[in-house]
């Protein structure tokens, strides 16, 4: 019982409950991207970060930051699937993978989520700065043989795009080119993350 729990602990953000990034992008999603390949299932990548996260911790304290990322952990079981997962990537970064999922449908979860994080403005540390998500889509399309790394890329890519212009909305990633994908050994790897 000992192990397990540390086990879990190793995989699992402390304060959402979770997958921890490390676990999503090493050994989730490899996982996941292998089946998909094999059974020729199409998925997506929703790339999240707050918006004015920072606003909130400095005027509104630490303790409303942290129950505005609890808000935003419970929208995203809300809208998502039993066979969806979840990861907070560290600090107000959260991703969502959905197997299986048409392109349509993923951009209306994603219509809805940004419509159901209004919520969020509650906790705003200014009302000129209000507390929201800015979101990138990236579609796999098992045909295009991509990489996970680069899959990944492309939905990070689509979310800071968002956030240069004007945040609060999200964006579909520009498919795959499949004449630049090479076949690594399967393995995923977190995107870097970027100076705001």
């Amino acid at each position: 019982a000992n192990h397990e729990r540390v086990v879990m602990l190793a995989l699992t953000d402390g304060m959402t409950g979770l997958l921890n990034r490390r676990a999503f992008f090493e050994e989730e999603l490899p996982r996941r991207f292998v089946r998909l390949e094999r059974n020729k299932q199409s998925a997506a990548m929703f790339y999240i970060e707050m918006d004015n996260f920072k606003k909130v911790n400095d005027t509104r304290g630490h303790q409303a930051g942290d129950e505005a990322i609890m808000m935003l952990r419970d929208l995203m079981r809300e809208y998502s699937r039993p066979g969806d997962e979840i990861a907070r990537l560290g600090g107000d970064e959260f991703a969502m993978w959905l197997d299986n999922i048409a392109p349509e449908v993923a951009v209306k979860r994603a219509e809805t989520l940004i419509k159901a994080s209004e919520r969020l403005r509650k906790f705003s540390g200014m009302p000129e700065f209000p507390l929201g998500i800015s979101l990138g889509i990236a579609l796999y399309d098992p045909v295009s043989g991509e990489l996970l790394e680069h899959l990944l890329g492309r939905s990070d890519e689509a979310m800071y795009a968002i956030k240069r212009a004007g945040k609060g909305g999200f964006r579909v990633a520009p498919p795959a080119e499949v004449d630049s994908v090479v076949r690594p050994p399967t393995g995923g790897t977190a995107p870097e993350p970027k100076p705001h």
